[in-house]
């Protein structure tokens, strides 16, 4: 048996590349009072981004019922959101153990999907929650597979990394995703009179809807409630966002006749730097940007200097505001060359989904996150003729994959909103 373990002076509460790995661990026991052991429940494994708990008595099986934990099979004992410790839990229904055993029993295989990044970043206690996680499983008393995100990325839900190791993990037969369910209260619900608060996210419902399974809450499953609850749809969703055109007009000229500014405007992630870089390729246009000069008064004379020498030049910056774009066309006026400015077809939502495109398909793609997202929004402000442009043009995205897979995560939800 294969074995990769750091120093036994890691504590259980440190980041997932400090603690013990293991390809299996041995088998996990129950204990009487005595502390004596009385039986073997199931066996865990082990990865850097996740784990896995499966009981002793599982099977493979081509109907899946699967279910997120927190919320939908439990709940916590003191009334609060979030858990105080790993103790702090309780059976959300009286009759969720009786309807699992019915569902084994009519030969589903019992599957628990849940994220839980606080084993990562050390607010869980690692081995507090395996015990935690082998109560569960026996106070439902029908045989589970537990599958634990503990990080960001593949394997958090909405994403399909979970669901790509049941199907590994699930001997020889292909799962009948049509006879399968998943059951999740992160459903995007949104606050009504009968529901005082909104749920937290939409990563269940997303989830389900990437695997193509059918998804039903917690309520609806358990306790019969037949009529679907509002909730809100996606703000950006990539299977439906297609556009034939890359610019609007499409009868924009490039290049310009004459050496010319462009001045970019859109959220990190909306496609600007592929843009530019097509401009650069395809038409000689010299980029300018922040991330490689530093400062935008580099740039401002990195883009004087190129234009003064008779070349074209397009700005590769997020340029939000009225402010930051005038930097450049003041350069423009100076210079007396044309000036436009190109607008990224692309909102804040189609922009988070982008960037989580980008660091699942390339994890060292990690400098963009959310609070950078909110800053542009906060100050963006659309961009107009009279700040000095001849033309404003939208740039729609196309996107452009370097595979299948990359097509296929791409049209997935990516975000939990």
């Amino acid at each position: 048996m294969k074995r990769k373990t750091t120093k036994m002076s890691k504590s259980d509460n440190e980041l997932d590349d400090e603690f013990e790995e293991k390809d299996d661990e041995p088998l996990s026991k129950q204990k009487d009072i005595f502390g004596r052991e009385i039986a073997t429940v199931g066996k865990w494994n082990i990865e850097k981004d996740f784990w896995i708990f499966t009981h002793k008595d599982v099977k493979p099986s081509e109907k899946i019922a699967a279910f997120d934990m927190d919320g939908t099979l439990i709940c916590t004992k003191s009334g609060y959101v979030h858990p105080k410790d790993t103790t702090d839990w309780k059976i959300l229904f009286d009759c969720i153990p009786g309807k699992l055993k019915e569902m084994h029993k009519n030969g589903f295989k019992i599957v628990i999907f849940t994220n839980q990044k606080g084993i990562q970043v050390g607010k869980v206690d690692k081995q507090g929650f395996k015990r935690k996680i082998e109560s569960i499983v026996a106070k439902i008393g029908a045989p589970v597979q537990v599958f634990i995100a503990i990080s960001d990325g593949k394997h958090r839900k909405p994403c399909t990394g979970m669901w790509n190791e049941l199907e590994r993990k699930n001997g020889d037969l292909e799962i009948d995703k049509n006879a399968s369910i998943f059951v999740g209260d992160a459903a995007g619900r949104i606050k009504t009179t009968k529901r005082p608060k909104k749920d937290f996210s939409s990563a269940d419902r997303h989830f389900a809807a990437n695997i193509g399974v059918k998804f039903q809450t917690p309520e609806q499953f358990f306790l019969g409630q037949r009529d679907e609850e509002p909730f809100s749809k996606p703000e950006f969703d990539p299977k439906e966002t297609k556009f034939e055109d890359l610019l609007h007009p499409k009868d924009t000229v490039l290049p310009s006749k004459t050496p010319e500014l462009v001045v970019l405007v859109g959220f990190p992630g909306s496609g600007k730097s592929k843009f530019a870089k097509k401009l650069e390729s395809e038409y000689d246009y010299s980029i300018v940007n922040r991330d490689t000069l530093g400062s935008w008064q580099k740039c401002r004379n990195r883009a004087y200097n190129l234009l003064s020498n008779g070349k074209s030049v397009v700005v590769d910056n997020t340029n939000p505001d009225e402010e930051s774009r005038s930097r450049y066309t003041q350069v423009a006026k100076e210079l007396n060359v044309g000036c436009r400015c190109f607008k990224m077809n692309c909102d804040y939502a189609q922009a988070q989904h982008h960037v989580a495109f980008r660091k699942l398909t390339n994890p060292r793609n990690n400098e963009v996150n959310s609070m950078v997202l909110r800053m542009h929004q906060s100050k963006f402000k659309e961009p107009t003729l009279d700040e000095g442009f001849s033309e404003i043009v939208t740039v729609n995205f196309i996107p452009n994959f370097e595979d299948e897979d990359h097509r296929k995560i791409y049209e997935m939800h990516l975000t939990e909103s």
